[in-house]
């Protein structure tokens, strides 16, 4: 078996546990392509993604087409995540590789990305046994095949791939076999800068485009144009701070008594309790605030229930 295929082994049981333990947002609980697309832009938005630009920028703007990471990932459209989609259900057994690196991405596997995971599990020296050849900046998403893309998806992925095999492979292929003679210390460089320059520029994000409300979206805010209609949700004025730094708790087993004037707390339901990050509004219920976790909500609602 090859250093790639243990990591595809990896990340898609990693997938599964944190899906039967309940510890993943909707989006990816559901795997609607639609929904994963929108997963991937809220983590964009939020700046979660600041340290994996590079992988995303190979699989969803690999030849700089578009002006930025979220134009391209708009551009790739719904249709693009159904081969994520069909690996995540497990109609899929041999992915193309973008596919393992993205869902490696959403679920926050760790370590990544892939050459770190390389490095942590062969040693030092970073031997790759058995690798392919990294096609995720020449065709990340492949030809469509029986297996991976059904036969009513939207001709969207097909035409996407195409014209990257056939316009631009040469240029792509020159960049991946140049990337592979750098020397540690441009690539650590690269990646510090790629990390900065996206959390620097991550929260400005609302600022384009209109962006100057922002509605809830499983775990958080998501800054959206003023004027847009979204089925079901209501679209308030932004709040810069609350994007960045306001989330629900979805895993609340980590929460300990050292939680206690640190998490905040609101209440779904007369015997159940959901916890979040800042103070604030009740996202499932607005004229509620919510409260300041005390010890004795975290050992009702948290310790004598999970631990």
């Amino acid at each position: 078996m090859s250093d790639f295929d243990r990591f595809q082994e990896e990340v898609i049981n990693a997938y599964h546990e944190k899906k039967e333990k309940r510890l993943l947002p909707i989006e990816l609980e559901r795997a609607s392509p639609t929904q994963l697309m929108n997963y991937c832009l809220t983590l964009l938005y939020s700046g979660a993604l600041a340290g994996d630009l590079l992988t995303l920028d190979r699989i969803f703007n690999p030849l700089t087409n578009y002006p930025d990471l979220e134009t391209g990932i708009k551009k790739f459209g719904a249709n693009g995540f159904k081969s994520l989609q069909n690996f995540m259900i497990g109609k899929t057994t041999k992915p193309r590789e973008a596919i393992v690196k993205l869902l490696a991405v959403l679920i926050d596997f760790q370590p990544r990305p892939y050459d770190k995971w390389v490095k942590e599990r062969n040693g030092s020296t970073g031997k790759n046994e058995g690798e392919k050849v990294d096609e995720g900046s020449l065709n990340p998403w492949g030809q469509k095949h029986k297996e991976d893309v059904g036969q009513g998806e939207n001709q969207t992925l097909e035409k996407s791939t195409f014209a990257m095999e056939n316009n631009f492979g040469d240029s792509n292929r020159k960049f991946s076999s140049e990337s592979g003679v750098w020397s540690k210390l441009k690539k650590s460089a690269l990646y510090g800068v790629i990390a900065f320059a996206g959390m620097a520029g991550a929260y400005q994000i609302a600022d384009s485009l209109d962006r100057e409300c922002m509605y809830w979206q499983t775990d958080r805010y998501v800054p959206v144009a003023c004027s847009e209609k979204i089925a079901g949700v209501e679209i308030i004025p932004l709040d810069k701070d609350i994007v960045k730094n306001f989330r629900k708790i979805m895993s609340p087993d980590t929460l300990t008594l050292k939680s206690v004037g640190k998490v905040w707390y609101g209440k779904p339901t007369g015997d159940s309790a959901e916890f979040y990050t800042m103070k604030g509004v009740y996202p499932m219920n607005k004229e509620k605030e919510l409260k300041p976790a005390t010890e004795y909500i975290i050992k009702k609602y948290v310790l004598d229930r999970y631990k």
